[in-house]
């Protein structure tokens, strides 16, 4: 790329900011009701989520050809995401306001994107949101530097081109979050998991519904009047596709709320802060309203890291309200399109900690650098 972004809108206008913006400070700017949650509301999500889910993959079973299965597969792998975002707002604790309920029902809604309840509590809540954009902290979409990226192998290398392109995003999802974060992790993340409660009993819990759904889906298919072998292969694709897209769909909005031409990443917790990693690292997607509506306003994914208090149905408010208080110079919003897709995935390949500026796999910079203690001098 030959041209080196600006990391700032020139016209934008805002109010001064300071990197030390206090929890307090930013989290009064939401709206009063903005915390308050709803059991009806919440159940009602779950609800309609998990029988969209049931819907596509009993037609999938259903279905008279194998085209059509394969693309009600992929339908239902979306639709196993669309479920995810709920017992996402579950393991928050801000999909309703009884704990347990909460607790069942975010195990319910993430066994078909076969995630342990425990694990994900871990990894997501206390990890991704504690450290947002932190390196080595942040398990998310972390960017290596150049030296780095020079010293992997030619297979390796070939692997993280993949992780930043349109059909590699599901790839990372699962080789560097879902097996080693949530399935398999190590003994170290096993410690602080199983403080939020059995990460055994929850992987059981997994492993059982993938056999009890394999077999549904064979009697189901069976009572369509498929073949045996026919059964069972359905029964295998509504399995292996549906995951597949239900991983390069969170692989795809990771990307898209944490990877940005005007994003920053940090490996110096010096520099880092609530008020840069939360509010100016972290992204809002504007997608069709009937879009943003079937992924419950996950991509309003600004006023979710302010707080993770906010339920699912008061994202919305939430994020005109961050908007309105920080303005475009400080909360990143973007109207998705498959050029500005494209362009970050051209733009943000590699990272310079030092500089603050994304680089090509070749070094090339393509954003201008930061001098982070200027700003914050400039803004004091």
């Amino acid at each position: 790329m030959s041209a080196i972004l600006s990391p700032e809108r020139p016209a934008a206008r805002h109010r001064p900011t300071r990197p030390d913006h206090s929890v307090k400070q930013v989290r009064d700017t939401l709206p009063h009701d903005a915390r308050e949650r709803s059991a009806a509301a919440g159940v009602a999500c779950f609800v309609v989520s998990a029988l969209g889910w049931m819907a596509t993959a009993a037609w999938m079973a259903l279905a008279p050809t194998w085209w059509m299965r394969v693309l009600l597969a992929v339908a239902n792998g979306l639709a196993a995401g669309v479920l995810f975002v709920v017992g996402h707002d579950a393991c928050h604790g801000s999909l309703t306001p009884n704990a347990r309920l909460n607790a069942w029902l975010g195990r319910a809604a993430f066994l078909p994107s076969l995630h342990p309840f425990v694990a994900w509590a871990h990894s997501h809540n206390a990890l991704h949101h504690g450290w947002t954009n932190l390196r080595g902290k942040d398990p998310v979409y972390a960017p290596l530097t150049l030296e780095e990226y020079r010293a992997l192998g030619p297979w390796r290398r070939t692997l993280e081109r993949a992780y930043r392109s349109w059909y590699g995003v599901g790839l990372l999802y699962v080789l560097e979050i879902w097996w080693p974060l949530e399935m398999r992790p190590s003994a170290e993340h096993r410690a602080h998991i199983d403080r939020r409660g059995s990460f055994a009993a929850d992987r059981a819990l997994v492993l059982a519904f993938v056999a009890l759904h394999a077999a549904a889906l064979a009697a189901l298919a069976r009572w369509g009047g498929a073949p045996l072998g026919a059964a069972c292969g359905i029964a295998v694709l509504g399995l292996v596709v549906p995951f597949a897209a239900f991983a390069w769909l969170m692989g795809f909005a990771t990307f898209q709320h944490h990877t940005h031409p005007r994003v920053l990443w940090y490996d110096d917790e010096r520099e880092w802060s609530y008020f840069r990693s939360q509010v100016q690292g972290t992204v809002h997607v504007e997608f069709p309203a009937w879009a943003d509506a079937l992924l419950h306003h996950i991509m309003d994914h600004t006023a979710h890291h302010v707080d993770t208090r906010v339920p699912l149905y008061r994202l919305k408010d939430a994020q005109r309200a961050v908007e309105a208080a920080f303005g475009e110079a400080n909360v990143i919003t973007e109207r998705f399109t498959l050029a500005g897709t494209r362009r970050t995935f051209r733009t943000c390949q590699l990272y310079d900690y030092r500089a603050h500026r994304w680089l090509t796999f070749d070094g090339v910079p393509t954003t201008a650098e930061r001098r982070l203690d200027e700003e914050a001098r400039a803004s004091a």
